[in-house]
């Protein structure tokens, strides 16, 4: 038997869709691989070199995303150059902010490649750098604290619960923080419990200038209150701004609405003066230091005044993992219940962690 066989013939159509197919295939494998690599480089002052991909520089750490040893941490004071093709926004410690490309420089330098000119900086004078199009989450700083104690003798049970969260870009910051001590005392469950929301946002004018508005809500059983409610507008100026410290002093009018334990509701205009300061260290163990202090003078009631005082300190035990001593201190001089404590002090000790 003699079998005839017939050429096999393609369409020129189906040539061209799978020439594409491939082509598009070769396209995206080799895209893949330009996405993988990482090409910063990075060197350290005693001569290291580290090649990956620069995420961001902010609170005097460098991250930095390798292949072989995942996301590492570098001091930001012990860089000596950093070289990557990619565009950054970088903000200098006296306010400006420069756009482009970072070159390698002498050492304890960085050169950012603008569209115009190359602008050098030292490196103890670079606060932040952020790839541009970075996301969200890659601006925001924050922690949660949490603390418990029970004496049984008094039969007195403490919780303590703080958070702080920040988004920082170079043209503005947006700040929520929130505090909560739950008291449980005698064998009757008697209460005596306080917590406090603020939020804040501040827009920043020119090197060290800033406005910014404000809101929160506070509750303080000691004190009488029930729930103040309260909206700020201020002013003020950024006297340190550093990769290791920062310090913002500033002055407004504040109003508020406070609903007391055993007296009426009352609204009151009151001044604010508000100072606020963290320093940050990186040496291990990590440390991180906060003061924040508020004073309002009463506007409606003369004579009556505010203080809120918040401190806090944090060492590093674990990645990422702190043990922290927070103290607070309320004070009001002529609180609305007339049977209320005019101080509210406390000191918490607490475990915590930082995103």
């Amino acid at each position: 038997m003699q079998l005839n066989s017939q050429p096999v013939t393609t369409s020129p159509a189906f040539v061209r869709i799978s020439r594409a197919i491939v082509a598009l295939t070769l396209l995206v494998l080799t895209s893949g691989s330009a996405f993988a690599q990482k090409t910063d480089v990075v060197r350290l002052a005693n001569g290291d070199r580290f090649t990956g991909e620069v995420k961001g520089v902010k609170k005097g750490q460098l991250e930095l995303s390798t292949d072989d040893a995942g996301t590492i941490y570098l001091e930001w004071v012990k860089i000596a150059s950093v070289e990557s093709p990619r565009q950054f926004d970088v903000t200098a410690a006296d306010g400006r902010r420069l756009f482009g490309s970072l070159v390698a420089g002498s050492p304890g330098t960085v050169i950012i490649h603008e569209a115009i000119e190359d602008v050098s900086l030292q490196t103890t004078d670079v606060t932040t750098i952020i790839p541009i199009g970075a996301g969200f989450w890659k601006r925001i700083d924050g922690s949660l604290d949490l603390g418990f104690s029970y004496t049984r003798s008094s039969h007195i049970a403490q919780t303590s619960i703080s958070s702080n969260t920040v988004y920082r870009v170079p043209a503005f910051e947006a700040r929520v923080a929130g505090s909560a001590t739950l008291t449980k005392s005698g064998d009757e469950g008697t209460r005596d419990d306080r917590g406090t929301v603020q939020m804040s946002y501040l827009r920043f004018r020119g090197p060290r200038l800033f406005v910014g508005s404000g809101g929160g809500f506070e509750s303080n059983e000691s004190l009488g209150l029930t729930l103040r409610s309260q909206l700020a507008g201020l002013a003020g100026a950024r006297l340190v701004n550093s990769n290791r410290a920062q310090l913002a002093v500033s002055g407004g009018l504040s109003g508020n609405n406070e609903q007391n334990v055993d007296a009426g509701a009352t609204k009151n205009l009151e001044g604010i003066l508000t100072f606020r300061t963290s320093y940050y260290a990186y040496d291990h163990p990590k440390t991180n230091l906060d003061v924040g202090f508020q004073y309002y003078p009463s506007l409606t009631s003369w004579g009556r005044q505010r203080i809120q005082l918040d401190a806090s300190g944090r060492r590093e035990v674990w990645s990422d993992v702190f043990v922290s001593v927070s103290m607070f201190d309320t004070f009001d001089s002529r609180p609305p219940s007339a049977d209320a404590d005019r101080n509210d002090v406390g000191v918490v000790l607490s475990f915590g962690w930082t995103y």
